[in-house]
């Protein structure tokens, strides 16, 4: 799966003391995550390292990890500590920024020249564009890699010492030491990759009001920034609603086509996914989702489907998503199923003589040819109603044990 260019995968570690791993031991441990991690064989450590810097290469990524005696700026924590949803995974946001006294700064990028650092050296615009174009994560799998990399080598650092507060700056969110460490469920680390910008045409946030969710993140998980449009539902399920369409997105390979409905039988609800441009915005698309259906918070809407699709595994998904491939590839195919015209007949050239009325009922591959034509037609028409007919998904168990910290959010109008 394509994503759009991502420049690199960066995590700071916000520390109430500074204690330094000896880079010795730290570059050590870096080969041996690299190993067990299948990250890359060898690991060939940079000119630029020092007693507690340690800067690698590894299967041509750049891995620098920097033990800082100071603290960041609190200009960079500025988005993340002005969003509501900070402050429902970490309250004391703002004076654990302010109090922090020491950073461990993880940075993981392709190849060996960082585009910020040409962009701060006052490197030429031709140079940037053509370093970004090879030094960007491009497709899922590399950047989930490098994701899965810096939180592995995340938990190494704050295991020796102590985290007040990490910043994922991949998706913008700040969060306690805890919740990071919970963040992750059997190696799926979504709900760290992924931040909510929530708002509502009510001017406030509070239980029971219109919600709009802009899921920031969501554009180098699946390929398509995720925008969930208002409506009247909790938080809680609207953030696993979002993670349900991720992870059949995931599964699938490719985002669920545009003009369909995914839901959940038992609980008996059903959204519509839209594909859309985003205005002002030319490299990245995003997808809209409307709830279409959910009578348990007063929205009723029709739930008929022309084609059905109930998926009881993560098999019976990826199935779906082939035979969507297969359908759109024979309604393109000018000559489906393989077959190709022909050119010749009988050993004799081609020609512009339009054959006799008494050749053509005498023809022995007449009815073979009516037969193709046939399936060929009712093989373009199952295509139209495949494509303009919604299928409905059971949603894909969320982590509950993140999510169901959720429920006590907005209990108090903001």
């Amino acid at each position: 799966m394509e994503i759009p260019a991502l420049e690199r995968v960066e995590c700071a570690i916000l520390h109430e003391q500074f204690k330094p791993l000896n880079g010795n031991i730290l570059f050590e441990a870096i080969q041996k995550l690299a190993r067990e991690l299948n990250y890359a064989p060898h690991v060939q450590l940079m000119g630029s390292s020092t007693q507690k810097d340690i800067h690698v290469i590894a299967n041509g990524h750049r891995i620098l990890v920097s033990q800082n005696p100071q603290p960041l700026e609190p200009e960079g924590f500025r988005s993340a500590l002005t969003t509501p949803y900070t402050g429902f995974v970490l309250p004391n946001a703002h004076d654990v920024v302010m109090r922090h006294k020491a950073n461990t700064f993880i940075t993981i990028g392709k190849g060996f020249l960082d585009s910020r650092h040409i962009r701060e050296h006052g490197g030429s615009p031709l140079l940037l564009e053509a370093v970004n174009a090879v030094s960007s994560f491009t497709t899922l799998a590399e950047a989930d890699r490098a994701r899965a990399f810096c939180y592995a080598l995340t938990k190494l650092i704050i295991g020796h010492n102590k985290a007040s507060a990490i910043h994922w700056c991949v998706s913008d969110n700040l969060v306690s030491q805890a919740v990071f460490e919970s963040s992750a469920k059997d190696g799926d680390i979504t709900l760290l990759n992924i931040r909510p910008y929530l708002s509502s045409s009510a001017g406030r946030l509070g239980e029971g009001l219109p919600l709009k969710m802009i899921v920031h993140g969501s554009q180098w998980i699946i390929g398509k920034m995720i925008e969930f449009e208002e409506a009247p539902v909790p938080f809680p399920w609207m953030m696993e609603v979002v993670y349900g369409f991720i992870r059949v997105c995931q599964i699938r390979g490719s985002i669920l086509p545009h003009n369909n409905t995914f839901g959940d039988e038992d609980n008996n609800w059903s959204v519509a996914v839209y594909h859309e441009k985003i205005e002002g915005h030319s490299a990245w698309d995003k997808v809209r989702l409307v709830v279409v259906n959910a009578p348990q918070f007063g929205i009723h809407g029709d739930t008929t489907a022309k084609r059905y699709h109930k998926y009881e595994t993560e098999e019976d998904i990826r199935k779906r998503a082939e035979e969507e491939e297969h359908e759109v590839t024979a309604a393109n195919d000018p000559q489906p199923f393989g077959r190709r015209p022909d050119t010749a007949s009988d050993g004799v050239g081609s020609s512009d003589r339009q054959p006799a009325e008494s050749e053509v009922a005498n023809d022995a591959r007449r009815e073979t040819r009516i037969t193709q034509q046939k399936q060929d037609l009712n093989a373009l028409r199952d295509f139209a109603k495949r494509s303009s007919t919604p299928d409905k998904v059971e949603s894909i168990e969320p982590a509950k044990g993140w999510l169901s910290r959720a429920k006590g959010l907005f209990k108090n109008d903001r």
